[in-house]
């Protein structure tokens, strides 16, 4: 009710009779209460007595003019905006729906296009540079092939003090050839400018580094990221977006210090860790490389085998700890990932500090395993150490004879490893002597 409240007070602020302001007040309150009910024929009504009582009001008048529209008169719409725009020039709202009243309305109607130019034009000396005004009369002189108006208006525009590079940018883009070193010099010295006045401006900073990026004007880029930087350090996506650039401009020192230390400020910044993961591994840096692409997964994670060949990865390298906790999130996403499983279930084992849940999920994963998984004697030969350790040794010599079947015949050396460790639990057992015998023959016939 309060913001309400605020809205009566900003609609009718221009001066009238005191009668006709408190009948406009109470009529629009009756408006919004036959909004809050639903009862748009009633809105509609009180809506129209309030503008009747205050024929000024921007929001009322064009409200009434929208209603006439959609009942099809187009006359009466273009009488009332016209009507509002005569008087209240000091309102920019009014002239500019004034003006794409005529623009949208007056497609191909040279009158109405020339009424809204007008409108725009007697506009501008109350609005001086403002880009609502600047950018409509832009298109409506070159819609009507009037290059010498829009030359004109591009060049005042860019002496005004407070131009917009963008929109400067914009309007030169049309106006000249992509190869014109005039207007790109323009621009750029532009963009400079409004740096210098504005350097903790965070959408001008952006704009003006992506501008001199696609010029392939990288050392520019970077000094125009640079110099927000150093006046707003906790603009963090920009001080990332410094780092890329950097590193792709090769200051590859620089590139990383900057990425290193917005992460220890803000951790979780995805494309920090993206970049740094590709540095180190054009380095030859693998160690770095998999903290960061683990980092990339865990913040906005990834399909499922690029978690499979992350956990390989951690794994071959003998840091288990670092192959589970990603592992256990890889499985929280793909829960029904045999797979993922079945590594998680190798990296739980490999890690001292979880090793004796192995066994619960392995047989969880060969549950979802199904044939395929099943037919990787890695994973049967891992399932069964899981089980020797859990005391479990007719599952675990189950499981190693199993993974010993699937060995391919040109793993030779895999094969005679699983033989000779079977063998060797037998004979902890004091079991199957002539069987572990005979076992460790034929594993050393592998090994020659």
């Amino acid at each position: 009710m309060r913001c309400r409240a605020i809205v009566l007070a900003c609609f009718f602020s221009s001066p009238l009779h005191a009668e006709d302001t408190a009948l406009a007040r109470r009529e629009f309150a009756q408006a919004v209460l036959a909004s809050v009910r639903g009862d748009d024929e009633q809105q509609a009504k009180h809506e129209e007595a309030a503008r009747i009582a205050h024929p000024t009001a921007v929001l009322l008048a064009n409200r009434s003019a929208k209603r006439l529209l959609e009942q099809g008169d187009v006359k009466g719409a273009s009488t009332m905006y016209r009507e509002l725009a005569a008087a209240r020039p000091d309102s920019l709202r009014s002239q500019l729906l004034y003006a794409d009243f005529l623009r949208s309305t007056g497609k191909g109607d040279d009158f109405a296009l020339g009424l809204a130019m007008k409108t725009l034009e007697n506009a501008q000396p109350q609005f001086p540079g403002d880009t609502q005004v600047v950018e409509r009369l832009f298109r409506l002189y070159e819609q009507k092939n009037e290059r010498e108006k829009s030359l004109a208006l591009y060049r005042n525009y860019l002496s005004q003090a407070d131009a917009d590079p963008l929109v400067a940018e914009n309007f030169a883009r049309v106006l000249f050839d992509s190869d014109d070193v005039k207007s790109h010099a323009e621009i750029d010295k532009l963009f400079v400018d409004r740096m210098s006045q504005q350097p903790e401006n965070p959408v001008l900073a952006r704009a003006a580094s992506e501008h001199f990026r696609i010029a392939k004007q990288l050392d520019q880029a970077i000094a125009m990221l640079q110099r927000h930087v150093d006046v707003a350090p906790t603009s963090l996506d920009l001080r990332v977006r410094l780092g890329v650039l950097q590193l792709a401009h090769d200051q590859l020192a620089e590139g990383e210090k900057t990425l290193l230390d917005v992460l220890q400020i803000a951790p979780s910044l995805f494309l920090a860790h993206q970049s740094l993961a590709k540095l180190y591994d054009k380095q030859s840096k693998p160690e770095e490389a998999r903290v960061h692409r683990a980092e990339v997964l865990k913040i906005r994670g990834g399909d499922a085998g690029e978690f499979r060949q992350l956990g390989r990865e951690w794994t071959d390298a003998g840091q288990h700890k670092n192959a589970r906790i990603l592992l256990e999130k890889a499985c929280f996403y793909y829960p029904k990932d045999a797979e993922l499983a079945y590594l998680l279930a190798a990296a739980t084992r490999r890690d001292p500090e979880t090793s004796t849940r192995a066994p619960a999920l392995f047989r969880i994963a060969e549950a979802l395993g199904g044939a395929q998984p099943g037919k990787n004697p890695m994973y049967s030969r891992e399932a069964a150490e899981a089980f020797w350790q859990a005391k479990d040794y007719v599952q675990a010599e189950s499981q190693l004879r199993h993974a010993i079947k699937m060995y391919p015949p040109e793993a030779k050396k895999e094969s005679a490893a699983a033989m000779r460790l079977l063998a060797s639990w037998w004979q902890q057992q004091g079991k199957n002597a002539e069987a572990a015998k005979a076992l460790l023959q034929r594993a050393e016939m592998l090994e020659k």
